[in-house]
């Protein structure tokens, strides 16, 4: 019989960062949209929330997917971020810009 899977223990297999990012905050909503498409996603954070300033590699917090996901896991939040920065632009301007 395995064992059960305790929260913030990773399996077996391989674990690769798939983002790296500022605050928890963000990395959960990463690893949550990495969930709800089917890809595995944890957070590891070595962000210190007492300290005031960021402390470069001391504060950041990955994103970390298995490694046979990585690049479907990238991929996935390049499209992403491509797809929430074309919403912004029609935002910013206040109207849809025409097809072609």
């Amino acid at each position: 019989m395995g064992e059960e899977q305790g929260e913030g223990q990773r399996d077996e297999r391989d674990w690769e960062i798939a983002r790296i990012l500022e605050s928890n905050e963000e990395a959960v909503l990463v690893a949550g949209f990495l969930h709800s498409s089917g890809i595995p996603a944890q957070v590891e954070s070595l962000h210190v929330e007492e300290l005031p300033v960021n402390l470069g590699g001391l504060g950041e917090v990955r994103v970390l997917v298995p490694a046979d996901r990585l690049e479907e896991a990238r991929a996935l939040l390049d499209a992403s971020e491509a797809a929430a920065g074309d919403a912004g632009d029609v935002a910013e301007s206040g109207k849809e810009e025409p097809a072609e």
